[in-house]
């Protein structure tokens, strides 16, 4: 049981993601590279038979406790609605920037949701994703562990990366309190 709640969370997860690519991004003339694309793939198609795999196939696995399933499940649906919240915020930022663009070539800081504490929360909020769906696996998975550990590290490099971006950009305009990823930290 414990895995098939894992398995669907993580489902919801991909779904909402392609949903999202597909039918809510703005359409730009920027690409992914291939290799980007290829490893994304991967990533999708192997974390979930991943997860099942440790469930079946490791022994120990058991019932989660119920508050274990539920703070996880708490946690998801936090971490989600705050995601969606701030891929819309950029969306809304790209929309208004493509209409921009004949005009003038201009980026707008991001503000709003958890913008306001950090550069990155949509990156942050899929971290905590992760570790929600680990933690309504009752802390089992160590398939989820190796996850989240690819996870922070991917997206602590890109959220780095894009903080140094938005200084050089913005300079003083941009909010010097604001962290990169972790509020308050880093």
């Amino acid at each position: 049981m414990a895995a098939l709640l894992t398995l669907l969370m993580y489902i919801i997860h991909v779904a909402l993601r392609l949903k999202e690519t597909v039918r809510d991004q703005p359409k730009t003339d920027a690409r992914m590279h291939i290799g980007q694309y290829g490893v994304g793939i991967i990533y999708y198609i192997v974390t979930p038979l991943a997860v099942v795999a440790d469930a079946y196939c490791v022994p120990g696995w058991t019932m989660p406790p119920v508050w274990a399933a539920l703070a996880g499940i708490a946690l998801y649906i936090y971490a989600s609605v705050h995601q969606w919240r701030c891929h819309h915020i950029l969306y809304r930022l790209r929309s208004r920037a493509m209409v921009r663009q004949s005009i003038e070539h201009k980026y707008v800081v991001p503000d709003g949701d958890l913008f306001s504490l950090v550069s990155c929360p949509h990156f942050l909020c899929e971290i905590v994703i992760y570790v929600s769906i680990w933690t309504a696996a009752g802390f089992q998975a160590t398939t989820l562990v190796w996850t989240i550990c690819w996870t922070v590290v991917n997206l602590g490099i890109t959220a780095r990366e894009t903080q140094q971006w938005y200084r050089q950009k913005f300079g003083p305009e941009y909010p010097q309190g604001r962290k990169a990823l972790v509020p308050y930290v880093w």
